[in-house]
């Protein structure tokens, strides 16, 4: 699979400028403007705006390289549509064929054939896996060249130690002679153990937290012992939750005399409900923090993001007699403090 740099046809160091022309060039060949009602054609067109949207932001890039094509690709598609793309872990993918699977201007970054000794460097002059086999520091993201295999949690997994089936979608030289395809697919599926902690964009190296049958980095290590393999945490946001870095927010609704009167309500919270004190004459819409009820930080932060709650008031829609009558009393009684 051709990766963003590919489709528009410039090196992984190209400068915005360089990214910008060949995007507009490439765009003046393929627009829909043309006439042309060739569907390949306006495939070709969709995935060049894809590709300029990823490179030309200057964040998006950075996450883009970080991510790797494949599970950053997915990502992107999933922002874009109305759901998330599918449960639990998902396909990282090597994509750029046999012996020569991503040096330099590829996503994942790694020369196969240099364990052949044959280093077959892609434009910038760089050789993926003579640094692919480094080992990272702690505190190190993963290597540039490592080939990345996402695996989704939702924020309630990040609490506890949790095993998550993963995939990744490898590519080969097709022997069958009687195939016109010169590649074939191999699909791998295995199971990670993710310690309880994780994080948003926290990496492990996959030998380190693969579990059970572990014939897949057994195989890759006799092929090319060179080629690095990390998991990458990416969260699933949770229905009612906004994240904002480790702090989350959430709204709850209110009687009116538990703000005025102050009580103890219920919350959502990652791991169910929490109790929250609401002090009396709180206002309606004010936020209430509870500390150390949101997303795990890293390590060198220690403990845990806050949770930000909002209250709204409930308005009942309909009252009975005794309800009114309450009300209404209510209303006598606060009228003649402000008469």
């Amino acid at each position: 699979m051709r990766n963003y740099y590919d489709i528009l046809g410039v090196s992984r160091n190209a400068s915005r400028d360089e990214i910008k022309a060949a995007y507009r060039r490439l765009a003046k060949m393929y627009h829909p403007d043309t006439g042309s009602e060739n569907e390949e054609v306006k495939e070709r067109f969709q995935e060049i705006q894809e590709a300029y949207a990823v490179l030309s932001d200057p964040e998006k890039r950075k996450m883009y390289h970080y991510y790797g094509h494949e599970a950053y690709r997915k990502s992107y598609h999933a922002q874009h549509s109305s759901g998330f793309w599918g449960s639990g872990a998902h396909t990282g993918e090597e994509g750029n064929g046999p012996g020569h699977d991503g040096c330099g201007t590829h996503e994942n970054g790694h020369c196969g054939s240099c364990q052949n000794g044959a280093h077959s460097h892609g434009t910038d002059g760089h050789c993926g896996a003579c640094d692919a086999g480094r080992k990272p520091a702690p505190e190190e993201g993963p290597p540039p060249q490592a080939i990345r295999i996402a695996v989704w949690l939702d924020l309630k997994d990040t609490l506890y130690t949790v095993v998550k089936d993963t995939y990744y979608t490898e590519r080969q030289p097709n022997t069958n002679t009687f195939s016109a395809a010169k590649l074939k697919e191999k699909n791998w599926k295995f199971q990670v153990k993710i310690p309880a902690g994780a994080y948003d964009h926290q990496f492990f190296l996959l030998e380190d937290v693969i579990c059970g049958d572990t014939e897949f980095v057994s195989v890759q290590k006799e092929r090319n012992p060179d080629k690095l393999f990390v998991i990458i945490v990416l969260l699933r946001d949770k229905p009612g939750f906004v994240r904002q870095g480790y702090h989350l927010y959430t709204d709850c609704i209110v009687d009116y005399h538990t703000l005025v009167l102050g009580g103890t309500v219920k919350v959502p919270a990652l791991d169910g409900e929490v109790l929250m004190d609401i002090p009396a004459g709180t206002a309606p819409e004010q936020k209430l923090r509870l500390i150390n009820q949101g997303l795990v930080r890293p390590k060198k932060m220690g403990g845990r993001g806050d949770l930000y709650v909002k209250l709204h008031i409930r308005i009942p829609q309909e009252l009975t007699e005794e309800q009114r009558k309450a009300v209404e009393r209510l209303k006598d009684v606060f009228s003649l403090e402000y008469s």
